[in-house]
């Protein structure tokens, strides 16, 4: 029953127990005047005033640079829309259509094409759909 209630108590109070069960002159600290104060936290070092205001220059700066770099951009793209010139973006976005209608092409062609003796069933919203191979020897409805 001992050996649970010690299996029980917590770090500091098996510390505690333990520290009055040990003999007198052991290495125990005492502090006559009570507990030295504890160490103080350095607290974070608040910028000076001048210090404030170069930050502040310095991120007005950064908007100003920012807002004349967006600026510029956008008169070189107002002057290649009015010489007809297109942009990046443009050039991509055709590329991306062109390849796109391309690949809708070769599907069309594909599905024209039906191997011999296939029936395809399509359902679409238009209606339902059913396409016989050529070599099946069917009139054209």
């Amino acid at each position: 029953m001992d050996n649970k209630r010690e299996m029980t108590l917590t770090t500091r109070q098996w510390a505690l127990q333990s520290s009055k069960d040990s003999a007198p002159g052991t290495s125990v600290i005492e502090f006559p005047n009570g507990l030295p104060p504890a160490p103080s936290r350095k607290q974070k070092e608040k910028p000076s005033e001048l210090e404030q205001q170069l930050k502040k220059a310095e991120a007005a700066q950064r908007r100003r640079m920012q807002v004349e770099k967006a600026a510029r951009e956008s008169e070189g793209e107002a002057i290649r829309k009015i010489l007809g010139q297109e942009s990046s973006r443009e050039k991509r976005e055709d590329k991306f259509k062109k390849r796109k209608g391309e690949l809708a092409q070769g599907r069309a062609a594909n599905v024209m094409m039906l191997p011999s003796n296939t029936v395809r069933l399509v359902m679409g919203p238009t209606g339902t759909v059913l396409k016989f191979s050529e070599d099946m020897g069917l009139p054209y409805i």
